[in-house]
């Protein structure tokens, strides 16, 4: 089979008979050691400022092939004008003298640069696989045309040595040809690939950290605004649940909601129970005005109570006292429901009684009637235990005949990260589709074995990733533990300085913290660290938020202790207690 460059052909080349040449070519067992370019750009035509040629074929010991592909239903010639299909206009050219002009181009730039091809068989031949071409003309050799019945009839390999043969019985009996040397067995397979290395060398640049930044910013921005497809969908519903996995815009979509709910001139609460999330959101919102209130659910019922609250760690205060106090404040406050639509993101955090009697006192018309929005993963993100009730339980207490509208298709992840979530954490259903590109870049799972240092093996992950050019809060370290994480443990110069717990860092710092607390957000690239378990449902759902939170870059450092685990899971199949400790 050919050495096709590329290696694959553009999904959305035009032509499909070039498809379908390129497919037989590539598959083609008679064109073994063959090379083939597709679609090479001739900035120095002979006869026009520039040109392209469909096909370049390098046939070791035969020649230098160059075919021209025209895929019409049908080709007619008229007052000296070629008529492809239903292409209204003309071409005075015809393919034959498209063809004979583009090798006679490519021939002389090729020579100038690797001499030796000049003594090689240089030909050109039209490929119709589509329509047969009845007739004969002085204008070009019958041989040169490949049309439909010869096209299908014979393996397309043996009928370009066919033409080169031909060429070359032609070539020698040409006194005008004295350059040509019948015995000659240029090209080479050597010369071959010195060629396609003059024609389409391979090189390699590097896209700079900001010009990454600003791509993948403009894809995400992009990918999700395709998601606002389901705003407009359920515009007309004055309750919506809009229900996904990790990835699918929620937040985007929930933050879209703000903006046009302010718009309209209408007052919104949005929370979340996430605060680094709620702090997120806050900002994003704030170019809203007045009209939006944002942050977390707690925040809104401080701010009812008004208290600053206790230390963070006391849990039956946050829990159990601030719902009450807020109730009671807004029990006691006359036209208590002051806001016209409510918007919960991360919604599976917040579905327990006391926060959604809060929520239902201060939405004008209450859960039952009011307008509002919920954003969850109602399956798989519920981690921090609060004992909320299922979408189920809600809905027919508190929303009875509301739609759900399932959101699958992934704007986040990369293809293949977004495959890891699938085998790690056993997604199911799977995303319908993936709309970030390819980037060719695996996700990382490092093993380190027990006598090295966590923290030694973490940060010569952060040193690769500086060196990738990703710095400050373009990473993010993630945790199951609040205390004790191998970021933390982290002592050695420079690293001890640039790592920084989420809240308390600049724009310089590196941030760590818990996959709790970074639930709902993302980072360009996240470092997965202190994953001791990886199989059972809470490990899987914490997994399943970590490595959902890169746009670009994932590596897991684990230790050796959970590599049969983590082999396990990829291959589809559920650990075992003697796996585990392997």
């Amino acid at each position: 089979m050919a050495r096709m460059i590329p290696a694959t052909i553009d999904p959305h080349t035009p032509s499909p008979g070039e498809k379908d040449v390129f497919q037989r070519l590539a598959s083609d067992p008679a064109a073994e050691d063959w090379t083939v370019i597709h679609s090479l750009d001739l900035p120095h035509h002979v006869r026009q400022i520039s040109g392209e040629l469909d096909f370049v074929v390098l046939v070791p010991e035969k020649g230098i092939l160059c075919l021209e592909v025209k895929a019409a239903a049908s080709i007619s010639r008229r007052d000296g004008l070629w008529y492809y299909g239903k292409e209204p206009k003309g071409d005075p050219r015809g393919p034959f003298r498209q063809a004979s002009d583009g090798m006679h181009s490519l021939r002389e730039r090729l020579t100038k640069r690797y001499p030796p091809a000049g003594s090689a068989v240089f030909w050109s031949a039209v490929v119709l696989p589509y329509t047969s071409l009845d007739f004969q003309s002085e204008e070009w050799h019958s041989w040169q045309l490949i049309d439909s019945p010869r096209y299908r009839s014979a393996s397309l390999a043996e009928t370009c040595v066919a033409v080169l043969d031909r060429a070359r019985e032609f070539l020698a009996g040409k006194q005008s040809a004295g350059w040509f040397d019948p015995d000659s067995t240029v090209p080479t397979a050597e010369d071959c690939e010195r060629i396609a290395h003059v024609l389409r060398p391979d090189f390699e640049v590097f896209q700079s950290p900001r010009e990454r930044r600003k791509q993948v910013s403009e894809e995400l921005k992009r990918y999700t605004e395709e998601q606002f497809a389901a705003l407009d969908a359920m515009s007309r519903n004055p309750r919506v649940v809009f229900e996904g996995p990790a990835g699918t815009g929620k937040t985007l979509l929930a933050i879209e909601s703000a903006r046009r709910a302010a718009a309209e001139g209408k007052r919104v609460l949005f929370v979340c129970f996430n605060r680094l999330l709620g702090a997120w959101l806050r900002s994003e919102t704030e170019p809203l005005g007045e009209s939006v209130t944002a942050g977390t659910l707690h925040s809104y019922m401080l701010r009812l109570a008004g208290l600053d609250g206790p230390p963070l760690s006391d849990r039956d205060f946050w829990e159990d006292e601030l719902p009450h106090l807020a109730l009671e404040r807004l029990l006691d406050t006359e036209g208590a429901a002051s806001f016209d639509i409510l918007l919960v993101d991360e919604a599976q955090d917040l579905l327990e009684e006391r926060y959604l009697n809060v929520l239902d006192l201060s939405l004008a018309g209450g859960l039952s009637s009011g307008e509002w929005r919920l954003f969850g993963d109602f399956e798989r993100q519920s981690i921090y235990g609060t004992g909320a009730t299922s979408l189920g339980s809600f809905l027919e207490r508190r929303g009875e005949a509301v739609p759900v509208y399932s959101l699958r298709t992934n704007c986040r992840n990369t293809p293949r990260v977004a495959t890891l979530v699938r085998l790690l954490s056993h997604l199911e259903p799977d995303y319908s589709k993936v709309l970030r590109p390819d980037d060719g870049v695996e996700p990382e799972l490092r093993f380190f074995p027990p006598e090295r240092p966590r923290a030694d093996a973490l940060t010569r992950a952060l040193d690769e990733l500086r060196a990738d050019g990703y710095n400050g809060r373009d990473v993010a370290v993630l945790s199951p533990r609040a205390t004790g994480s191998s970021a933390e443990s982290v002592s050695d110069q420079p690293w001890c300085d640039r790592l920084r717990p989420f809240g308390d860092s600049s724009g310089g710092h590196t941030v760590y913290g818990t996959i709790h607390a970074f639930k709902g957000l993302e980072a360009p690239a996240v470092v997965v660290t202190d994953l001791d378990e990886v199989s059972g449902p809470a490990a899987e759902a914490l997994f399943y938020i970590a490595v959902t939170r890169p746009t670009e870059r994932l590596i897991l450092v684990l230790p050796d202790a959970v590599r049969g685990s983590m082999a396990q899971s990829l291959a589809g199949a559920p650990a075992t207690e003697g796996s585990a400790r392997a």
